[in-house]
């Protein structure tokens, strides 16, 4: 991530340089900020980015501690996910909203999550301050 990071700034940068430059040399940056953009489309195909349905999957695979839960696995809560692309540091994530089931048949939620679509990251949302703090997965 931090390589796919540093190729889009380094791209970034010579854009903006040859969008400064206009006279002598500019075709000489412009070779080279297409092949900083090659490398960073290169960088992002190699990211393994899962479906929404195997982001799930694996989401649910995490112990209930993880997550501030209680419990032995994850299967006595009710897990929906609500968009499958929210950024976080860059990387695509998956925000998902864990439900308790409780006596009345009602979902009450007892968290929402962003789980990134790579498997690398967790953060606990806040919806009420619309703030993240990153979990460790184990």
């Amino acid at each position: 991530m931090r390589r796919v990071c540093a190729i889009f700034a380094g791209v970034w940068l010579l854009l903006g340089l040859v969008g400064c430059g206009g006279g002598e040399g500019t075709s000489s940056l412009g070779t080279l900020a297409e092949s900083a953009l090659s490398k960073l489309e290169d960088a992002e195909s190699e990211l393994e980015v899962m479906t929404v349905d195997e982001a799930v999957d694996s989401f649910k695979a995490l112990k209930p501690q993880v997550l501030g839960l209680e419990g032995d696995s994850l299967s006595g809560y009710e897990i929906l996910h609500q968009q499958a692309s929210v950024p976080v540091d860059g990387v695509p994530c998956l925000e998902i909203t864990v439900y308790v089931i409780n006596e009345t048949e009602t979902n009450t939620p007892v968290g929402t999550f962003l789980y990134a679509r790579d498997g690398t990251a967790l953060y606990q949302l806040d919806v009420e301050t619309d703030t993240i703090t990153r979990l460790e997965l184990g």
